[in-house]
């Protein structure tokens, strides 16, 4: 594992790139890679980008087109994704992250699109491990419920990157997105006005294993919120800055109901959503919080 870890990847071309960011979810990486199985996919790089002490990462198998990289810069996914993208050598990317397990045909699937013409990306459905914790539910509702197998098939205007296939030439086209992290949301933006397009397939499948305890993800939420708050005010005029800042107390508000309008949709979610307000508050008070500070520091 050592003189694995150490291993930057080869020159060897691949079909695709699998990007898997580890966030506190190395307890995972045994489930990801068995369904994965490297060994009968050689034409697929898997490159697993963590900023966690390396006996955390011993699941990870020790195979040719198995990488870990390590964290360039901290370990927030968004920025474990771009040192991910740097690193990977294929045409084709395929984001997700180590709390999401991916289904038995996740990679055909991936390995089927062509990429062609307009389309510079493809999202898929996450759905929830079943006999998950309250602060699993909680943290699935408030991330991913948008994303459920429910939503229809076609053009998107937003994906999640946790199961996501972009072009890479796309993607490094927007350095200077790039080099503060992928922050998806400012990329899609980015796509759309160059007239690319999205598209979301809910046969793509992951299922969500959360690993966050409580604690964590309210940290988690409040750092990541900074970051992306950050990001969008380096590419505002300084009105649009200072009117974002003056707005700030109502992100919560748009936020929340955003997702309990998305949660009411589907009868799976919205019969325990009273029971689960309390945390999805907290989470998205603590993300709110972190983006009114990323555009007051820039």
């Amino acid at each position: 594992m050592d003189n694995q870890a150490d291993t930057q990847p080869s020159e060897h071309y691949y079909d695709l790139t699998v990007i898997i960011a580890e966030e506190m979810a190395s307890a995972n990486l045994g489930h990801i890679f068995s369904t994965l199985r490297p060994t009968d996919y050689p034409a697929v790089e898997f490159l697993v980008c963590s900023g966690s002490d390396r006996t955390l990462l011993t699941d990870v198998p020790e195979k040719p087109n198995v990488h870990i990289v390590p964290a360039q810069s901290d370990n927030r996914i968004p920025l474990l994704w771009a040192d991910g993208i740097q690193a990977a050598t294929a045409h084709k990317v395929a984001l997700t992250t180590a709390h999401c397990v991916p289904t038995s045909d996740w990679l055909d699937r991936l390995l089927a699109y062509s990429m062609d013409g307009n389309q510079v990306a493809v999202g898929g459905a996450i759905e929830n491990a079943e006999n998950d914790t309250r602060i699993g539910r909680v943290i699935y509702l408030l991330r991913y419920v948008r994303y459920t197998g429910a939503r229809p098939s076609g053009l998107a205007r937003d994906l999640a990157a946790d199961n996501a296939l972009y072009r890479k030439a796309d993607i490094l086209a927007h350095e200077d997105l790039l080099k503060i992290g992928f922050w998806e949301p400012s990329f899609h933006e980015r796509f759309l006005a160059e007239g690319k397009s999205l598209k979301f397939d809910n046969q793509l499948v992951v299922v969500h294993h959360n690993c966050y305890t409580a604690k964590q993800f309210i940290r988690q939420r409040y750092s990541h919120g900074i970051e992306f708050g950050a990001a969008r005010a380096r590419a505002m005029t300084g009105a649009r800055r200072l009117m974002m800042i003056a707005l700030s107390p109502l992100i919560p508000v748009v936020f929340t109901r955003k997702i309990m309008a998305s949660a009411r949709q589907d009868n799976r979610f919205n019969l325990g959503l009273n029971r689960e307000i309390g945390w999805l508050l907290v989470f998205v008070l603590a993300w709110s919080a972190g983006e009114a500070v990323g555009y007051i520091r820039k």
